[in-house]
C-alpha cells in the first residue's frame, strides 16, 4: 500500500500538472489548476490512506506533545578527537553550501532570465551563515540555496512564451516579476505549519511525501538540465 500511495501521488500531480498543455479552458485557467496539481495530489492520497485504508497502519508523523518547540543545545567540553572531528566534517559541509549555493545563483542570474536586479553572491552566504549559526544553537536543521527550487522560483514568477522552431518547443522568458514578497510569504508558512502538528500533519502518510519529492524530481527534470 505504501508504494501504491507514492505511485499514486506522484500520477495524479503529474497529470494535474500537464493540464496546462490541454485544449481545455483558456491559458489562464489552465495554468491555475496545473499550479495546485501537487496540493490535489498531496490530499487526494492523504484520504486514500487516512481513510478508505484506514485500517492498514501506515507511518506517520510522530510528534512528542511534551517536548518544547524550541530548545537550546547544552554546551558542553567535547574530546580533541571530537573537535577536530567536527572542524573537517564543518569544512565538507561549507564547502558543498558555497558551492551548491554560486551554481544556484549562476543559474538563477542566468541572462536568459532577463533580471533586472543584480546579484548578491557574497551578501546571500553571510547571512546563510548567520542563519545556520542560530539554527545550531537550538539544534534545528541547517538552510541553503540549493536546487532545484531557486530556480523553480524564478521560473515560477516568469512570463514564458513558447514557440515551435524545426518541430521543437523553445521556451523563452519575456519577464520576471522580481519580488522577495513571496519567498517571505513562504517561509512564514512554513514556520506556521508548526501549529499543525500534531493535527492534521499526521493524517499525511509518510509514502505520500515520498510521492511528493519523486513528483518534485520529474517535474523538474524537462525543465533545467
Amino acid at each position: 500500500l505504501a508504494l501504491l500511495l507514492m505511485l499514486i501521488t506522484v500520477y495524479v500531480g503529474v497529470q494535474i500538472s500537464n493540464f496546462k498543455y490541454s485544449p481545455y479552458l483558456n491559458a489562464d485557467k489552465r495554468v491555475l489548476v496545473a499550479d495546485y496539481a501537487l496540493v490535489v495530489a498531496v490530499l487526494f492520497a492523504s484520504f486514500l490512506g487516512s481513510y478508505v485504508f484506514q485500517s492498514i497502519h501506515l507511518a506517520q508523523f510522530n510528534v512528542n506533545d511534551n517536548a518544547p518547540l524550541f530548545r537550546l543545545v547544552s554546551f558542553g567540553r567535547p574530546p580533541p578527537m571530537a573537535v577536530l572531528t567536527s572542524i573537517g566534517l564543518g569544512f565538507l559541509m561549507s564547502f558543498l553550501f558555497f558551492m551548491e549555493g554560486n551554481i544556484s545563483e549562476s543559474i538563477v542570474n542566468n541572462p536568459q532570465n532577463k533580471l533586472k536586479k543584480g546579484s548578491a553572491f557574497h551578501l546571500d552566504m553571510l547571512v546563510t551563515g548567520l542563519i545556520n549559526a542560530l539554527m545550531s544553537v537550538f539544534a534545528l536543521p541547517w538552510v541553503h540555496g540549493s536546487l532545484p527550487h531557486s530556480p523553480l522560483h524564478v521560473r515560477a514568477l516568469a512570463d514564458i512564451e513558447e514557440h515551435v522552431e524545426n518541430g521543437h518547443l523553445t521556451e523563452t522568458i519575456v519577464y520576471v516579476r522580481e519580488t522577495r514578497l513571496t519567498t517571505f510569504f513562504s517561509s512564514v508558512m512554513i514556520g506556521l505549519s508548526l501549529f499543525l502538528f500534531p493535527y492534521p500533519l499526521n493524517l499525511i502518510p509518510i509514502p505520500v511525501l515520498y510521492g511528493l519529492f519523486l513528483f518534485l524530481a520529474i517535474t523538474s527534470l524537462g525543465e533545467f538540465q
